[in-house]
Parts: structure tokens; sequence; C-alpha cells
């Protein structure tokens, strides 16, 4: 209802600006397409949404495999999530030089990286996730001495496929290219959270864990900046009104005291 209002008082507001229509409909008949500020609450209320915990994420981290190239890659996508919850755009259009280990950091340069709003964006690591860490350093290896990549090459190069006879197409390395959607990160995403038995996530939800993580555990107000930064929001509150909700037991357990 909100969106269909909103698009008939843009109408509106033209209308009463074009020839024939001028003396008949004013520019405030438009204030009429609203809805009430109860509704309009209603409509502008976060639903809640589903995110793994922190030991989630590690124990279907530590269950992806990591024998073949290309299962090294998937688990790789996997850890860089965990470590910074990037958007799955600017995850896809990253290059290898974007990283760099010994910073922890994950640079979103907009004229090569596919971040919101075009806005350059500076991602470090989150702390106590040596796991994804060494996932993320074994495979920039692999591209550097297995692959012979170079810095600007894609961090995660899409599959090659083949034709052979006989036996149809099969996998056959990697080519030099980034993919052209999100939809074979959500694949990953999907298969490694169903090897664990878990409920498919999706890969935004690494963005919801990361932050209600730190509402939970910070101990100062500049650890909730340094987060909202991080994830690229402009505004703090977007992190805590979006990202950052509290469950019920956990605002029970705050307000009360309660343990229990």
């Amino acid at each position: 209802m909100r969106a269909i209002l909103a698009t008939l008082r843009e109408f509106f507001l033209w209308l009463s600006q074009q020839d024939g229509f001028r003396s008949k409909i004013k520019a405030a008949d438009a204030d009429y397409f609203n809805l009430s500020r109860r509704d309009e609450a209603e409509a502008r209320a976060a639903p809640p949404r589903p995110a793994p915990s922190i030991n989630q994420a590690k124990r279907t981290l530590g269950l992806m495999p990591s024998t073949t190239p290309h299962q090294k890659r998937d688990k790789a996508v996997f850890a860089l999530l965990c470590l910074t919850g990037i958007r799955v755009a600017a995850l896809a259009s990253l290059k290898i030089k974007h990283i760099d280990l010994r910073e922890k950091s994950v640079t979103q340069n907009p004229r090569e990286v596919a971040t919101k709003f075009g806005r350059p964006i500076d991602t470090f690591f989150v702390k106590d996730f040596s796991e994804a860490e060494k996932v993320l350093a074994d495979w920039l290896t692999y591209l550097d001495e297995t692959e012979l990549y170079g810095p600007d090459d894609p961090l995660f190069p899409t599959t090659a496929v083949q034709a052979s006879i006989g036996k149809g197409f099969a996998v056959a390395g990697f080519h030099r290219n980034h993919w052209k959607s999100t939809e074979p990160i959500r694949k990953i995403v999907k298969q490694a959270y169903e090897n664990a038995n878990l409920p498919n996530y999706g890969p935004h939800a690494f963005r919801h864990m990361l932050a209600r993580h730190v509402v939970k555990n910070c101990a100062s107000v500049a650890e909730l900046v340094a987060t909202s930064q991080n994830l690229g929001h402009t505004d703090v509150l977007t992190t805590l009104r979006s990202y950052g909700q509290i469950s019920r037991n956990e605002q029970r357990r705050l307000i009360t005291g309660n343990k229990d």
C-alpha cells in the first residue's frame, strides 16, 4: 500500500503541472495519497531477519572440503564473508590486489569494485576468526604459486568448462575473469549450510551475524561506529536499526538482569 500510494502521489504531482489539469488539480492534492501515521510506521518496520551465530559459521566453514581447486575457492568465498560481511556484488568483483593479509583488510575501490552507491569502503577482518583467515591465505597462496595469478587478476575466478567426447561437459580449471552475477556465490553459501545441516541463511546474513555479534559484545560506542564503517554504512543508526536487532530473550536479560 505504501509503495502504491507513493507512486500515485508522484503521478498527481506531475499531473498538477500539465496543461489542462493545472486548474483542476493542485500540488497539495497529492498529500491525499498518504498512509496514516500508524500504517506508515508498520510499513517501515524492519522484519526479523534470521542469521547464523558465529559458532554456526565456524562449524560450517570447518565442514567445507578443500581438496580440489574449486573447493578451495568456494571455501575462501565463505571465509571472506565470515571475516567481513562484504556485499556479494563487491565480493564477486574483487581483485587479488584488494586483499591485504598483513593489514587484514579489503580495499573496496569503487572504480574497480561494485560497491553500493559507488562509495569507497575500507573493510578489516573481524577478530577471533583465525580459521577463516587461514583459508583465505591458503587460497591466495594457491593462486600465486600454482595458477600464477597476478594482482589484477580476479580473487575468485570463474569455473572453466570444456566438452569431452562421450563425457559431455567437465570442469577444466578457471577462467581469468569475474563472475557476471552473484548467483554462484549464493549457491556456494547454500551448499555449505546444507552440508552443515543448517538453514540457508544466504550471503547477506553474514552482515547481520557480524553486526549482532558486536551489538551483543562491544565494550564501547566507538566499536559500534567502527563496525558500521566496516559494513559500509553511512550512518551507525542503519547498523543498529536494520542489522543489530536484539532478540526478545536478550532484551529481557539486559533489562531485568534475569539470566534464567
